[in-house]
């Protein structure tokens, strides 16, 4: 894989990490180049088991996609690296994500209504994305894309959203960086409701309808399913205008520092 120099405003704890939506489109794009028949716009059982760190300085990364053929014309990709031992003597691969692509199912779930999208219940905060990206996603230019204010209540978070201005690849999956946008509305919510800064882990479902593009500004919602001590669920949408784009079925986030980085007080106290 290519490391443009946007990838590395993507960064955690003082290391840049490839996103779980750029890895999305490193294994479809295996998968469309290796059976140019399959769907790839219904993507199941995703996870994003390990960060695959960026080190400073190099151009490119050797990645192994391995794609096994399942039935009903499903299949299943999953992203390694090779490490080597600190002898050198030795490798092994270490897997960072896996993904099924599956035709099955991609019109089973009813895009929900506009209506119930555009709007929160209950008592909203309103954050202004400026502090969104200065101090609760702390994240470079280039992955600074919920636009205006997010605006976040119990009952979940809603933004508009941009598709960003990289030199991704935008022909398979869409652009990254309107999940991506939304993936931080979910984060920030978890900062306020639960406490804990959460980073997506997998998700169970997403369906493409509509590919997003670069340039373009969207509406991203998120509603929490399930909440507990370390482990966030929630449902996501992206809307162009009120036609539907993406839906993602149970994201899965979590701490995945332990507890190393912690909400800001002002945020929890809000």
């Amino acid at each position: 894989m290519e490391v443009h120099p946007y990838l590395r405003d993507h960064h955690l704890e003082g290391k840049a990490i490839l996103p779980a939506v750029e890895t999305l489109i490193i294994m479809a794009r295996a998968v469309r180049m290796d059976c140019p028949q399959a769907a790839i716009h219904c993507l199941k059982n995703a996870r994003f088991s390990r960060f695959l760190t960026i080190t400073p300085d190099v151009q490119s990364l050797p990645v192994l996609v391995d794609i096994e053929k399942s039935e009903n014309d499903g299949v299943t990709a999953s992203l390694s690296t090779s490490i080597k031992t600190k002898t050198g003597n030795i490798s092994r691969e270490v897997e960072h994500a896996r993904v099924e692509f599956s035709a099955a199912g991609f019109n089973e779930v009813n895009p929900t209504p506009f209506r119930n999208i555009n709007k929160l219940k209950g008592d909203c905060i309103s954050v202004p994305s400026l502090t969104v990206y200065r101090e609760l996603v702390p994240f470079g230019a280039a992955y600074q894309n919920i636009m205006g204010d997010l605006s976040i209540s119990g009952e979940g978070a809603l933004a508009y959203v941009s598709g960003g201005d990289h030199e991704t690849d935008e022909t398979l999956l869409g652009s990254p960086f309107t999940l991506d946008a939304v993936m931080h509305a979910a984060c920030v919510w978890g900062q306020r409701f639960a406490g804990i800064v959460a980073f997506p882990v997998g998700f169970d479902k997403r369906i493409i309808y509509q590919k997003t593009k670069k340039g373009a500004e969207y509406l991203g919602r998120v509603v929490p399913v399930s909440v507990n001590q370390d482990t966030l669920v929630f449902n996501a949408w992206i809307y162009k205008d009120d036609v539907m784009c993406e839906t993602v079925s149970s994201l899965i986030m979590k701490d995945v520092t332990k507890g190393r980085r912690r909400p800001p007080e002002w945020i929890v106290n809000s």
